[in-house]
C-alpha cells in the first residue's frame, strides 16, 4: 500500500486560509493551487459560523479547485449530524473528517460508521504534545489514553493535528506519532509543521504513518509537491509514481 502526500485546504468562508497554532492568520487566492501531484485532497471548513452562506462559499471553492481533478476528496469542518455528512457527500466527498478529540462525538461516529462504513471516516484528533487539546484549551488527558478509548469506534484512519507545530514549517510532531505507534497499529495521518521534503520523509518512516498532510499555500503548487515527490521517490519512499 502506497503512502500518501495529502493537500490540506483550509477554507474560511470559502477563502483559502493559512493557520498558525490553529488561528487563521492569512488568506490567499485559490488561483495558484494545483492538486495534480497530491494523492488526495482534504478540505476543511474552518469558518466560525457554519451557516448556509458559508456552506455555499465552501462548495463553490471546492468545485473550482477540483474541476479538472479525479483525486479522492475528504471533507470536514463542523460535522455534527447526518445532514452535515449528506451535505459534504453532495459536494463530492469520498470520506468525512470528523473531530473526535472529545468523547462527545463517539456515539455519533459509531452511527456514521454504521451507515456509511468505517472506511468513509477519518477521525481527527488535535493535540499539544502528548495531551489532547483544542484551540483554546489543553486537556489533562493524554493522547495515548484517548486513542486507546476510541480504537473500537474510530474511523479507518486518525488525522493527528499538532497545534504546537501548526503553521511553523519546523517539522511534524514525530515523537507523538512514535508514541502512538508503540501502543496501537491504527493508521495515522500527520498534520502540522511540514516545511520541506525531509519532514515528510522522516514521518513516512514511522510504521503507522500512512500519510502526511500539508496546508501551506506554497506547498499547494505544482513545483513544490512534484519536486518533493521526485526527491522522496529517489530515496526509496513508498509513494505512488505520478
Amino acid at each position: 500500500m502506497f503512502k500518501r502526500i495529502i493537500g490540506l485546504v483550509l477554507l474560511d468562508q470559502g477563502v483559502v486560509s493559512r493557520t498558525r497554532n490553529f488561528h487563521s492568520d492569512y488568506q490567499y487566492t485559490g488561483e495558484f493551487i494545483d492538486t495534480q501531484f497530491f494523492d488526495e485532497i482534504a478540505f476543511i471548513d474552518i469558518s466560525q459560523n457554519h451557516d448556509q452562506e458559508s456552506h455555499n462559499k465552501f462548495q463553490n471553492m471546492v468545485e473550482k479547485l477540483m474541476r479538472d481533478s479525479q483525486l479522492p476528496i475528504s471533507m470536514g469542518g463542523g460535522i455534527k449530524s447526518i445532514d452535515d455528512i449528506e451535505r459534504f457527500r453532495s459536494f463530492g466527498a469520498d470520506r468525512y473528517i470528523i473531530n473526535q478529540t472529545s468523547p462527545m462525538k463517539d456515539k455519533f461516529i459509531c452511527k456514521v460508521i454504521e451507515m456509511y462504513g468505517k472506511s468513509s471516516v477519518i477521525s481527527s484528533i488535535s493535540h499539544s504534545g502528548e495531551f489532547i487539546a483544542s484551540r483554546c484549551h489543553v486537556s489533562t488527558q493524554s493522547i495515548s489514553d484517548r486513542i486507546a478509548e476510541i480504537l473500537s469506534n474510530c474511523g479507518s484512519e486518525i488525522l493527528l493535528n499538532s497545534i504546537e507545530c501548526d503553521g511553523t514549517l519546523r517539522g511534524l510532531d514525530l515523537e507523538t506519532a512514535k508514541l502512538i505507534s508503540r501502543i496501537s497499529k491504527v493508521p495515522l495521518i500527520l498534520s502540522g509543521g511540514v516545511g520541506n521534503a525531509t519532514h515528510i520523509e522522516d514521518a513516512l518512516k514511522i510504521n503507522n504513518v500512512v500519510g502526511v498532510a500539508t496546508s501551506n499555500i506554497y506547498h499547494l503548487t505544482t513545483t513544490t509537491v512534484s519536486s518533493w515527490r521526485s526527491s522522496l521517490l529517489s530515496k526509496g519512499a513508498n509513494l505512488r509514481l505520478i
